[in-house]
């Protein structure tokens, strides 16, 4: 099959990409659209690893997945991409959290390209973060930035090696490199002991990786695009988190906008067509860096990088979302939309919708629909806020600045009154304040939001356009 065949055929992927710092709720997103989809069609996660969780609710009860695609539990072929850095201990444990009724192991596949996080990347990451002491970003320490420094370097084990006769000397030499950066750099001594037990889990995930089907990237989407078939690229972490185009220095390591499908499956722009963007109707953030919208300002921030959920209960046991108090008000928030992070439990930052940064989001992923998640969250307010502009140096503005950080940003904010019900209680319809806030959305975004999230499971949606 010549990739000449594909572009003759109208198929194109269609990545799914979340419009703000992640969190935005992808993997339900994902899921609903993976219902619809057939067993030739395909679900392919193009970068990102373990450091970030896709939240899904399946027949009542509540999965995390980090490295598996979230069309899991449908009945598309899944794969994981070239762009991808794997944990192969954390891969083969997340694989144990799937239902036994749920057969998985014959739609799955690995690209050979994709990277392997090593125990000591993970020592280097966390070692790391700890000796920035106030200039952290925010890592969560599971080994990504580490394993994609290693690819730049020309030194990464990737899945393709596993296979090779030399995999366990190659692994052993560069664990040792990793080891000298931490006791030369860090003035950290690792302990074999210490990485005995995770080198352990490490190995039985090579094994585990060995038993799956080993394609490339590129050659499977081609296969499926040839054949008429669909293909969903699934994205990890937000548009403001990429790390060339995200709020530098406080992003992942990876390419999460659209673009990043190219290079982490190794297939050119032409074969992507627009993406779906997903966007929470507030706006959450986890980690260091500006957030304009923050409630709370500073002390939130202060307080969500230094606190622990279980202090936060004992200290709001009944935050109330109406508080005079802005920060109050943003305890509330995290409180009803369960705010924590699905991989490191950390408290995620809350505040109003941006519409400034989504619109730039918007347009870097060229998002022609739109899935507006956790609307039912502003359930409890009496009267819900969006940024619809910026003040920067006397000027009013919806542009983006360039370096967050460094501006001085003042948000205008717009009022909506709140529906009376819970958003459920309408069963498939909207009530009209509710799509007042949709239409105005849809209004300033220049897009259609396809999906409204209305509650955590996945029959909690009201379908606004068919696809």
């Amino acid at each position: 099959m010549t990739r000449k065949n594909v572009r003759k055929n109208k198929s194109k992927i269609t990545p799914i990409i979340g419009l703000q710092w992640g969190d935005e709720g992808k993997g339900k997103g994902v899921a609903r659209i993976a219902s619809n989809l057939s067993k030739n069609d395909l679900i392919v996660r193009f970068q990102g690893g373990n450091n970030a969780g896709h939240t899904i609710w399946h027949a009542g009860k509540c999965y995390v997945f980090k490295l598996i695609p979230s069309g899991i539990f449908g009945q598309a072929q899944i794969h994981l991409g070239a762009g991808m850095v794997i944990n192969p201990g954390a891969f083969l444990q997340e694989t144990g959290t799937i239902p036994k009724y749920v057969s998985f192991l014959d739609r799955m596949s690995v690209s050979p390209h994709a990277i392997l996080t090593m125990p000591t990347h993970i020592l280097l990451d966390s070692i790391s973060e700890k000796q920035k002491g106030g200039k952290k970003i925010g890592s969560t320490g599971r080994g990504i930035s580490p394993s994609y420094t290693d690819l730049t370097l020309r030194r990464a084990l990737r899945v393709g090696d596993i296979f090779q006769n030399d995999f366990k000397k190659r692994y052993a030499a560069l664990s040792r490199e990793h080891k000298k950066t931490l006791l030369n750099v860090f003035k950290y001594k690792a302990k074999d002991k210490e990485l005995r037990e995770s080198e352990k889990n490490f190995f039985q995930g090579v094994e585990f990786l060995r038993s799956l089907r080993v394609i490339q990237s590129a050659e499977i989407v081609e296969a499926a695009l040839s054949g008429g078939h669909k293909v969903i690229a699934e994205g990890a972490q937000g548009t403001l988190l990429d790390v060339r185009f995200g709020n530098y220095p406080f992003v992942t390591s990876s390419h999460t906008i659209a673009s990043g499908v190219g290079t982490g499956l190794g297939l050119p722009p032409s074969l992507i067509g627009p993406s779906i963007g997903v966007l929470k109707a507030y706006t959450t953030k986890v980690g260091e860096g500006p957030f304009p919208t923050e409630l709370g300002g500073i002390k939130s921030a202060i307080w969500c990088r230094d606190e622990k959920s279980a202090y936060e209960k004992e200290k709001f046991p009944e935050p109330d979302l109406n508080s005079q108090d802005e920060f109050e008000q943003g305890v509330a928030l995290r409180k009803a939309g369960s705010e924590f992070g699905a991989v490191t439990g950390r408290l995620r930052r809350t505040g109003w919708l941006d519409i400034p940064l989504v619109k730039y989001a918007i347009k870097i992923n060229n998002s022609a629909e739109l899935i507006l998640t956790k609307l039912d969250v502003l359930n409890g307010f009496k009267k819900i806020k969006i940024c619809t502009h910026y003040f920067i140096n006397g000027h009013r503005t919806q542009k983006t600045p360039f370096d967050l950080s460094r501006a001085k940003i003042k948000c205008v904010y717009k009022n909506f009154p709140v529906w009376k019900e819970e958003l459920s209680d309408y069963g498939k319809k909207l009530p009209k304040e509710a799509l007042n806030y949709v239409k105005f959305l849809e209004k300033e975004l220049g897009a259609k939001i396809i999906y409204v999230g209305t509650g955590p499971e996945e029959h909690h949606v009201v379908e606004r356009y068919w696809r």
